[in-house]
C-alpha cells in the first residue's frame, strides 16, 4: 500500500461567491485549517465540494489560484467528475500541473450500463490525453454515479494502467463491500467515505477515509483513525454522522461550518441545491453538542 496517500482527507466543501463562483481565499483558509486539525490530505471538487455543479474552467482556475498563493497542493487530490472525455483530460492536465499528487477519478456518468470497456477506454484515454504522471483514485459513489466501481472492474483497469492506479474510494457505506476491496487489492489504497466504517475497514488493512464530515470534526476522526477500539469515539462518530445525513447532508455541513466559524458566506451552496433550513441546522447542532463537540476549525 503506498504511504503517501492514507489517514483522513477531507472531502471538502467549496465555499461560493454570491456569484456562484469558487470563493478561493475562504477555500485556501479552510484547506490550511483542514492540514492544521491533522488532515493527511484534502480533495476538492468532489461530491461534498459539488463537483459536478462546478464547471471545468472553474476548477482549473481554482487550482491555480491555490498554487499561487502556496496553498500545499502536494497534499491535494482534486476529484475528475465528468462524463465528457474532453473536460476529464483538460481537468487532470491541470491538477498534474499544480503538483497535486493524485486525482480522484468518478467513472463516467449519464448513459445507463455501461460496457466495461468503455469505462476502461474512457479512463485510459484520460491518463494518455492529459500526459499526466499523476497517480489516479477510483471514486465508488453507484448511489450517485449510477456505475460502480466493482472488483471485476478495477481488475480491468488496472490491467490497463498499471501502478498509475494507486486506491479507491468506496462510498457505498458498507462495510463488506470495503472489506472485500481490501482483500482483492491488498495492495492498494482503500479508503471509505463512511465514519462509520473506518474504524474496521482500517483494522481490516484499509488506508482510512475521504469523507464530508472532517470539514467539521477532523481531530476526532484523526483520534478514531488512530484508536479505532475506542468505543466512545466510534459512538460520536456514527451519531454525527447520522445527524448530517437526516439533516440535509451537503448544505448542512456548510450551513454548520458557517454557523461554527461565524462566517456565513460558508453556508452557500450552487443551485439545484439549497441552503439548509434553521431548523435543521440547529437539529444537527444539538446532537453534535450532546456528543461533546468542539469546533476547532478557522472563524471569520
Amino acid at each position: 500500500m503506498p504511504s503517501d496517500l492514507n489517514g483522513i482527507a477531507c472531502a471538502c466543501v467549496t465555499p461560493m461567491t454570491a456569484e456562484s463562483e469558487i470563493d478561493v481565499p475562504r477555500l485556501a483558509a479552510h484547506i490550511d485549517s483542514l492540514f492544521a486539525q491533522g488532515c493527511s490530505f484534502v480533495s476538492t471538487f468532489g461530491s461534498t465540494g459539488e463537483g459536478p455543479s462546478l464547471s471545468t474552467r472553474q476548477k482549473a482556475a481554482a487550482l491555480r489560484q491555490l498554487a499561487e498563493a502556496g496553498s500545499d497542493m502536494s497534499r491535494q487530490v482534486p476529484a475528475i467528475m465528468t462524463p465528457c472525455l474532453d473536460d476529464a483530460v483538460d481537468l487532470l492536465a491541470v491538477v498534474a500541473e499544480t503538483g497535486c499528487p493524485a486525482a480522484l477519478v468518478l467513472p463516467p456518468f449519464y448513459y445507463a450500463a455501461p460496457a466495461t470497456a468503455g469505462i476502461v477506454d474512457y479512463i485510459e484515454r484520460m491518463a494518455q490525453r492529459a500526459r499526466a504522471d499523476i497517480d489516479l483514485l477510483l471514486y465508488n459513489i453507484p448511489a450517485l454515479s449510477r456505475v460502480a466501481f466493482s472488483i471485476e472492474l478495477i481488475g480491468a483497469i488496472r490491467e490497463r494502467l498499471g501502478s498509475q492506479v494507486v486506491g479507491v474510494k468506496d462510498s457505498t457505506g458498507d462495510l463488506q463491500n470495503g472489506l472485500a476491496l481490501v482483500k482483492a487489492f491488498p495492495d492498494l489504497n482503500i479508503f471509505t467515505g463512511d465514519d462509520r466504517v473506518l474504524p474496521d475497514l482500517v483494522a481490516a488493512g484499509g488506508a482510512g477515509m475521504i469523507g464530508g464530515l472532517p470539514n467539521l470534526t477532523a481531530p476526532d476522526l484523526v483520534a478514531l483513525l488512530r484508536s479505532p477500539d475506542d468505543a466512545a469515539l466510534r459512538a460520536k462518530a456514527a451519531a454525527r454522522i447520522a445527524a448530517v445525513d437526516a439533516n440535509g447532508g451537503l448544505p448542512v455541513i456548510k450551513s454548520m461550518l458557517a454557523s461554527f466559524s461565524g462566517d456565513a458566506g460558508l453556508s452557500r451552496v450552487i443551485p439545484p441545491l439549497v441552503a439548509a433550513t434553521g431548523a435543521s441546522t440547529a437539529e444537527a447542532v444539538r446532537v453534535f453538542g450532546e456528543s461533546g463537540y468542539s469546533y476547532s476549525g478557522m472563524a471569520a
